[in-house]
């Protein structure tokens, strides 16, 4: 949602267009005290975190709640326990910003107004003792909430679960209009360069004509019936080549059968005359 902000500036200039001076007001008079912070999640951390450093329980608590209704509510139902983990979290690390600065009034007031919430949760029983420890970050029970690595994987674990939320969950349609007007720009220049496509193959198709082409076998695919029908060819040339020059003996065409045999004619017998 980080183009809250844009959007916010957008009604605003929608209100003066139309005149309304007094919902303009109003309007900005809501955005100077709005909690969620256009839903940055950097802003809602900081505002967090100002709260404990400064020991304002009430702003602490206060702006929490306001997550919870407005956010942490629209959530199903197997997320709560990670909600209730996390707003445990963040009142230990109050706590620990109170001792660690040697802030016991504020310790005792946490206890004061918290009591009656907290002293019905098992995560809580042990920390009732904490005012009266002289030096809790050395216990065992509390030891690790005094450290910083345990400090920063808080408020990353805040970060992330705040900036999932703020990704998945339902928002008003005038919130969508910058990611649909994104895809409706890809559609159109998807759209156009089909019909550029198109109109490439269509000038193509009428410029070039197909003509068909015969292909040879390749040899590897050449099989028996292939090899029969191509001697079959041959034994029908040969025999159509036979008749003719049978024909063309019986025409008397042949330079050898065709000549006329002088020997066969019979001459006439010669006469002798016997001696006397």
């Amino acid at each position: 949602m980080a183009h809250a902000h844009f959007i916010e500036e957008m009604i605003k200039e929608y209100l003066l267009f139309r005149g309304f001076g007094q919902t303009l007001k109003a309007f900005d008079a809501e955005l100077k005290t709005d909690k969620e912070k256009s839903f940055r999640v950097d802003k809602i951390i900081e505002q967090l975190l100002h709260s404990v450093s400064n020991y304002d329980l009430n702003s602490l608590r206060e702006l929490w709640g306001h997550l919870e209704t407005n956010m942490f509510a629209k959530l199903e139902t197997q997320f709560m326990p990670g909600v209730k983990k996390l707003e445990n979290a963040v009142l230990k690390l109050y706590l620990v910003n109170c001792i660690s600065n040697n802030k016991s009034d504020k310790v005792t007031e946490f206890f004061l107004k918290m009591t009656p919430e907290l002293q019905n949760q098992s995560e809580w029983k042990d920390w009732f003792v904490l005012p009266y420890l002289k030096s809790p970050e050395e216990n065992p029970t509390f030891s690790l909430h005094f450290t910083k690595h345990w400090q920063d994987t808080l408020v990353l674990s805040l970060h992330n679960f705040l900036a999932s939320i703020f990704q998945y969950m339902p928002t008003p349609t005038i919130m969508n209009f910058e990611e649909d007007a994104q895809k409706i720009c890809r559609l159109e220049e998807r759209n156009e360069s089909l019909k550029n496509r198109l109109a490439l193959l269509l000038d193509k198709g009428s410029e070039t004509t197909v003509t068909p082409c015969q292909v040879e076998p390749p040899p590897h695919l050449l099989d028996d019936f292939y090899i029969i029908a191509q001697e079959n060819n041959l034994i029908d040339n040969q025999g159509k080549s036979l008749k003719n020059l049978i024909r063309s003996m019986g025409t008397g065409a042949s330079p050898i059968l065709g000549r006329k045999d002088n020997s066969s004619k019979k001459k006439p017998a010669r006469s002798f005359r016997s001696a006397e």
